[in-house]
């Protein structure tokens, strides 16, 4: 599967480095082996998919949530967020972060 990654997508990567400097280091695992990794459905062919992330001491670790749209063997990578600031998503806001990637993809 081919992996299609957006501006909209890499600015949400930045404003975790804010808060947690391996974010990106992080994200490259993902990516790194985006054909091995199992994912969650969720809900209308969007999928979750739990990142370890590095920046928290082990004592206290908390996961990453990368959602996921699949589409014609493509993975396009929609929101990432950290449990520890955001608890959950709803449909309404994966529809808003997917109208927002369209918007950047159909430039």
């Amino acid at each position: 599967m081919k992996l299609i990654e957006t501006k909209y997508f890499n600015r949400q990567i930045k404003k975790l480095e804010k808060i947690f400097k391996n974010t990106n280091k992080d994200y490259l695992t993902f990516s790194d082996n985006i054909n091995i990794e199992p994912f969650s459905d969720l809900w209308n062919w969007f999928f979750k998919y739990r990142l370890w992330n590095s920046s928290i001491p082990s004592w206290k670790r908390w996961w990453y949530r990368i959602i996921i749209k699949t589409f014609n063997n493509k993975i396009l990578p929609v929101f990432i967020y950290s449990k520890t600031i955001k608890e959950n998503i709803t449909e309404k806001e994966m529809l808003e972060w997917l109208k927002e990637i369209t918007k950047e993809l159909n430039k």
